[in-house]
């Protein structure tokens, strides 16, 4: 009751486990698309907001630009001094005014820092809107008038300046800057990129700066499908001019120090609407792609491994589950055989051992007589006695290779001499039973080199069980050829009796296995033969292999390379 109750709770532990395994695997796969969605919105937050810090930059850097046009640009054509530095974001200036009849006059910033009369470029716009253009990379940027200030008096003294940012478009008068392309290409967007995206984000991402207006003519980069899309390059009016305090000294102000107290802003227009950021919401655009695969996709994929890779483990784990269920049934049917086998070899040496005893006693006692008799029993004797050789000659065998103790010797072996000399050694011992040797033996073998010895065990091995299943067919084939296609030596034995069952074909070279026929017909055996004869086969890197059909006898061949 013992075995039955062990198997079947084995089994129903193994078969929870892989319930388990099943359940687990399927939280592993919501679990998995969960995370893989959170992981690529929370990648797309980072983005946006990486891009937005791009745009806030560039814009910072386009507003700095404004602001040199607006002053220090504007102070040089008014006044006619000197530009200081120019920003290196912009490559060359124009001022543009259009005269009352309408025609433009255009004033070029030279590298002494004085604007001078110039040509107008087939480029440039002869009005004075604001735009920002695509070939060249250039701005419209219009001049505003400047704010005026306001005297707070209290008491008849003076307490504060009020400054009213006032802004007037002035249609009229603009400047074209120019962008300076080679620094945006090599220095500018690129140390954006890095400072708002970081520094390891092109190994990910593909970056590109176009303009809607001409999509496929890229600023920077190469444009293609992008996860992310991010207007910038926008420009507020209020940028474009600062106020300064009036200098000491000017009309309506006397001398000494001016102190702003508030400052107030105001839009006008000319009744019109307040005007928004100059070139709208951006005038460039920001794309941002994934390299390979689209931002989704590569998400997609990256949870597809890491769940095939976690399936994989679990599946590891049933398969190990599978092996011990496997092993321990194996261990068990082990276990079975080698109590069996005890049973049999504790049989098979009683019947010799009480037969010699039983021999030797009526011999002590005087109860054989005569010469035949005395010879008859000293066979007798003889023969229990090598029945019994061999039986432990076989355990020791099995015990021998198996212990890993013993190893194959290298001698060269001839073949034929090694077949003939066990088929003589038991060709009388056949003969008193009836069976007929039948002897194929090739004269051309080859020099075979390996354990003479451990051959010539499996080779007796193969013709002992011939001996014992020939049963009515009296005949036993023993043949031996080389095969030059396989460059190996085929030794077979060959036998007409009741041949093997196909179920116990597969186990028939197991240890401690026997056939059912051989057992229900208590044809003696340890169990230990046949698998003698493949561990010696193996210890030649060769192979057995067993033909058997059961009423029509079996060959087993041993393929031996040369």
């Amino acid at each position: 009751m013992g075995k039955p109750f062990g198997s079947r709770t084995l089994l129903l532990i193994c078969a929870a486990l892989m319930m388990l395994l099943a359940a687990l695997a399927a939280v592993q796969y919501r679990w998995s698309t969960r995370v893989a969605a959170a992981d690529a919105q929370r990648e797309q937050e980072r983005l946006d907001l990486s891009s937005s810090s791009f745009a806030d930059r560039f814009n910072d850097a386009a507003g700095q630009a404004a602001t040199f046009l607006n002053h220090d640009a504007r102070d040089a054509v008014e006044s006619g001094a000197r530009v200081p530095a120019v920003p290196k974001l912009i490559a060359e200036v124009f001022y543009l005014e259009v005269t009352d009849e309408g025609t433009p006059q255009a004033r070029h910033l030279a590298s002494d820092g004085t604007f001078a009369p110039a040509a107008l470029p087939s480029w440039i716009p002869r009005q004075c809107s604001p735009a920002v253009l695509d070939q060249p990379p250039a701005v419209v940027a219009p001049l505003y008038d400047l704010p005026r200030p306001e005297m707070i008096s209290e008491n008849g003294m003076r307490v504060g300046v009020r400054v009213f940012r006032t802004f007037t478009h002035l249609s009229e008068r603009c400047f074209v800057a120019r962008l300076d392309e080679g620094y945006l290409r090599s220095t500018l967007i690129p140390l954006l990129i890095r400072e708002s995206f970081g520094e390891t984000a092109a190994r990910e991402y593909d970056f590109a700066v176009v303009s809607p207006r001409s999509p496929h003519d890229a600023i920077y980069g190469s444009p293609g499908r992008p996860d992310l899309r991010k207007p910038f390059f926008s420009v507020r009016p209020i940028e474009l001019s600062f106020p300064k305090p009036p200098a000491s000294g000017a009309p309506g102000f006397g001398g000494g120090a001016i102190y702003v107290q508030r400052a107030e802003s105001t839009i006008v227009t000319g009744g019109r609407a307040a005007p928004g950021n100059l070139f709208g919401p951006g005038a460039w655009e920001l794309q941002v792609a994934h390299k390979g695969v689209p931002l989704a996709a590569a998400f997609e994929q990256t949870r597809r491994r890491d769940l095939l890779l976690s399936l994989a483990v679990e599946a590891l784990l049933a398969a190990a589950i599978l092996f011990l269920v496997v092993a321990t049934q194996r261990a068990q049917r082990l276990a079975d055989q080698k109590v069996q086998f005890v049973a049999g070899v504790s049989h098979e040496l009683r019947s010799p051992v009480s037969a010699i005893a039983m021999l030797a006693r009526n011999q002590a006692d005087g109860l054989v007589a005569g010469t035949e008799r005395v010879k008859q029993y000293g066979e007798l004797i003889h023969q229990q006695s090598r029945r019994l050789n061999e039986m432990v000659e076989q355990a020791l065998a099995y015990a021998g290779i198996h212990s890993g103790l013993r190893r194959a010797a290298k001698h060269e072996i001839d073949v034929r001499r090694l077949v003939e000399e066990a088929v003589d050694a038991r060709r009388e011992e056949l003969a008193r039973a009836g069976i007929e040797v039948e002897m194929a033996v090739a004269s051309d073998l080859p020099p075979f080199s390996g354990d003479a010895a451990l051959l010539r065990t499996a080779f007796d091995n193969l013709l002992d069980n011939a001996g014992k299943h020939a049963g009515g067919g009296r005949w036993i084939r023993v043949s031996a050829a080389y095969s030059a296609a396989g460059r190996q030596v085929r030794i077979g034995v060959e036998d007409r009796g009741a041949g093997i069952d196909p179920a116990d074909q597969a186990e028939i070279f197991e240890p401690f296995c026997r056939g059912r026929a051989a057992v229900e017909a208590q044809i003696p055996g340890s169990g230990l033969g046949l698998s003698l004869v493949r561990s010696a086969a193996e210890a030649h890197r060769g192979t057995v292999t067993l033909v058997s059909q059961p009423g029509c006898g079996s060959t087993f061949t041993l393929h031996l390379p040369v």
